[in-house]
Order: C-alpha cells, then structure tokens, then sequence
C-alpha cells in the first residue's frame, strides 16, 4: 500500500478506504442474490413467507400442519431475456392460496420493491396490489427483492411455509409471475397447482396488455412442480 505524504491527507485517505469497502461489501451481496435466484434458491424464501399484509395460510386450519413435512417445495421454473431501454425489467413472482389471498413473495425486482411502484404505479400493479407492499417493512421487503437479473432460464423455490414458519395445508395454490417492459407493457402468468401427497406439475396461463409486451418475450412460458 502506498504511503500517503502530509497529517492532512491522512484523515481523507482512510474514509476513502471505508467508502470503497463499502461499496464492494455491497457489491458482493448482490451478486449473491442473483446467483441464488438462478441457481434455483428464491431470494430468502424461507424469511419471504413472512412478507405481505394478508397471509392466506394463517387464516386457514392450524390443526393442518400435518400436511406436508419441511421437505416439501414448490419449483417454477421460466425463461427470462433482459430488455435493453430504460421503464423495463421490472418482474415478481408470488403465491396465492385457492381462494386468491396472499401467501408470500418469491422474488421482486429492488427497484419496484423499495419504493418504485409509486414513480412507476403502472409497473408489476398486480403484485403490488396483492402483496400489500406499501404496508411491507424493510425488513420483509429485503427479504425478497434482489437486483435485475441476467437473460437465462430461471427458477424460484417455496419451501410451502406461512409467515411463521409452518407448513401450509394441503391444497390448490396459484403461482404467479408478473413483469413489466417499456412502461405500461406487462405480462402476467397464473397457474394453479395442487399441494398435497403427490408429485405434481402445471403450466400457467398467460396474458397481455400490448402488442408490445406479446413481442417482448421478456418472460417466457412458466411451469411449476410441486415435491411432496
């Protein structure tokens, strides 16, 4: 390392220091983030079945945590391509019980999760709306979000927990994956899937708003397997 001449500079040479290991602590981590959500671990899935404001699993039966054991997981795997332009990129995906209540977030990308949806309130509206996002804290907004990912084939998993860490009930689920291309352009895809004793797989449905979004191919076809 090299010494630094004169009492006066020393002070501004290690907060420079402190700055840049900062800056690259930060770096690292989200670099590790994406890598998890690529690889096949959902950005903190485990500490995301405590986010939102309405949580479908604790309103249902307590006595069902006999459901299922801690090994069981639902997959959803879909291809991703990565826009160029700016207003773009922006995706969430997300579990619903039968009935349409909320259960938990996957992943969300960070811009929209931490205060975006409010410059951009026609971006991933779906998700923000369902997932009760303006009453989230930062903590349960950590725990999900994570940085724009690269082009690639993509899959989250649910470890089938609540809020609190118990196994849901067996059932019907929906899955979503929700993304926003160019401003208003947006993809949304639903799919249910059964959660129970057997092996099961499903193919979501998907919809459009644009011609514009149809084209993108942003988010490509969404499967989803469940491992009991």
């Amino acid at each position: 390392m090299k010494r630094i001449q004169g009492a006066g500079l020393l002070v501004p040479a290690l907060l420079l220091v402190l700055l840049e290991t900062a800056c690259g602590g930060s770096g690292l981590a989200s670099g590790s983030r994406e890598a998890n959500a690529q690889t096949g671990t959902a950005a903190g899935s485990s500490l995301a079945a405590s986010t939102g404001s309405r949580s479908a699993a604790g309103q249902q039966a307590a006595g069902s945590a006999k459901a299922g054991g801690s090994a069981r997981k639902l997959e959803i795997f879909f291809p991703f391509v990565r826009q160029d332009g700016i207003a773009t990129n922006q995706f969430a995906v997300w579990i619903e019980d039968g009935k349409g209540r909320y259960v938990t977030t996957l992943y969300a990308t960070r811009f929209i999760s931490t205060g975006g949806y409010k410059l951009r309130p026609e971006a991933i509206l779906t998700w923000v709306k369902h997932s009760g996002l303006s009453k989230a804290s930062p903590e349960e907004v950590d725990a999900f979000s994570g940085a724009t990912l690269s082009s690639g084939q993509l899959k989250f998993a649910w470890d089938c927990k609540d809020r609190k860490g118990n196994p849901v009930p067996a059932g019907n689920y929906r899955f979503y994956v929700e993304g926003t291309t160019r401003w208003e352009n947006r993809i949304l895809y639903e799919g249910t899937i059964a959660v129970g004793k057997k092996r099961a797989t499903a193919k979501a449905a998907v919809k459009y708003t644009t011609d514009e979004a149809t084209q993108s191919g942003m988010i490509g076809k969404v499967t989803a397997v469940f491992t009991p």
